[in-house]
């Protein structure tokens, strides 16, 4: 959901950077169309006056001052300033700008000549009225045009990219579990879809006949295995059994019997586990709460025989109260899998299992691992030399922990040294 939102947002990002480049243009050229016209332009006509006035001046002393409707002249004649209104008097030879006069602030323009100064006041507000209905009155008025274009755009993209955003949402939340309603689905996609997008649908509807088929295999592949592998199982245990229970064996075949029996039970467990593992609806089921200071004592039985034949201490530390919701299928494979791994690869000492708070510690006193072993630990089938030597195993127990943890969004550390053991901690919060 987060790409398909991602890609409509980025158009909104192209929109919302159309108009911010648009309103810019027009703001430089609204402070164009003020500094240009409204100030270099009149302050040069200024200036132009005043040559004009002087020259005129020069040829008929008694020339008349400028007095239009957008200008006024006043001269000063040997510092004689009775002529020239008492605000504008302060400001000397060569003043060009704004002055405050009344209710506006025209324009002063001071030009000096054979002690003679002129004063010529512009009307400023009449240009800007000018400049305001003739320059950003249109400029506003484009950009109110572009803007709407703007969103129409927006508007004709969104609505092209729509079918690819319903298809992304469709194949993100695509229903395994209801796989043959796919096509059904991809059909009602298909009135708003563009040319190209159809052929993308036509693509993905033949994928997913194939996903159908290949789903459908899978299911058969995991109804008969669970089938076909129990049964020879069942029927080496039940051999076991009648053997066992002759009483009159020698030590020897008692105990390959033992070792058989073990090897049986690790081969129905990690079968369980891959067929568990194989319906992952299942494995997705929410569960209970279980309350991990029961379950976890329990499991410590099931391995101790294991552990006593290796001469390997079990211990159980309880620093907290830790509940987990979960199934409680899940939880038996994570712990048991951690047992047994650390009871395979501790030649001597303990193994010993922590409960805390939001997590389980299983920490032995094994053969450890290096850097390098410990970067692959949980690699399916991975199995150092060192460990092919110390202990028995197939290399699955810390692949199908790492799947189950990352499955359920937990967390898992590993810590580990050479000749000193290992520590792995699943962390539930």
């Amino acid at each position: 959901m987060i790409r398909n939102k991602g890609l409509v947002a980025k158009l909104g990002r192209v929109l919302a950077l159309q108009v911010g480049l648009i309103s810019l243009a027009v703001a430089a050229g609204i402070y164009v169309t003020n500094t240009i016209v409204q100030d270099l332009l009149i302050n040069e006509a200024l200036e132009n006056e005043a040559t004009h006035f002087w020259s005129l001046y020069e040829q008929n002393p008694q020339q008349a001052l400028p007095n239009t409707n957008n200008m006024l002249g006043y001269l000063a004649v040997d510092e004689d300033m009775q002529g020239v209104p008492e605000q504008y008097r302060s400001y000397g030879s060569g003043f060009l700008g704004r002055v405050q006069g009344g209710d506006s602030a025209p324009i002063l323009y001071v030009s000096e000549k054979d002690q003679s100064r002129l004063y010529l006041i512009f009307a400023s507000e009449d240009v800007s009225d000018l400049a305001f209905f003739f320059g950003i009155v249109p400029l506003s008025l484009a950009l109110v045009l572009i803007y709407g274009l703007s969103f129409l755009t927006y508007r004709l993209s969104h609505r092209a990219i729509s079918p690819i955003v319903q298809l992304a949402d469709y194949l993100e939340q695509f229903p395994f579990e209801k796989a043959s309603h796919s096509t059904k689905d991809l059909q009602q996609m298909r009135s708003l879809a563009n040319a190209e997008v159809d052929v993308m649908i036509d693509a993905i509807d033949s994928f997913t006949e194939r996903l159908d088929t290949f789903i459908e295999r899978e299911r058969i592949f995991t109804r008969d295995a669970s089938h076909e592998l129990r049964t020879p199982i069942a029927v080496f245990k039940g051999s076991l059994d009648l053997l066992q229970r002759q009483s009159e064996r020698p030590q020897e075949d008692a105990r390959a019997l033992a070792r058989m029996r073990r090897t049986v039970e690790d081969m129905e467990g990690l079968i369980q586990t891959l067929l568990l593992l194989a319906r992952g609806e299942e494995v997705e089921q929410p569960g209970v709460r279980l309350r991990l200071n029961d379950l976890v004592p329990e499991l410590i039985d099931q391995v101790t025989p294991l552990a006593t034949d290796r001469g390997i201490k079990l211990v159980l530390v309880e620093s907290a109260d830790l509940w987990v919701q979960a199934p409680d299928r899940v939880v038996q494979i994570l712990i048991i899998n951690l047992l047994r791994n650390g009871i395979n690869y501790t030649p001597q000492g303990q193994v010993q299992v922590e409960i805390k708070n939001n997590a389980v510690t299983v920490k032995d006193t094994g053969i450890g691992m290096t850097s390098s072993e410990l970067n692959q630990a949980f690699e399916p089938f991975y199995r150092s030399e060192r460990g092919r030597t110390n202990g028995p195993g197939h290399g699955l127990g810390l692949s199908i922990v790492r799947r189950l943890v990352h499955q359920f969004e937990w967390k898992i550390s590993v810590q580990s040294n050479v000749g000193e053991g290992t520590e792995v901690t699943i962390n539930f919060g």
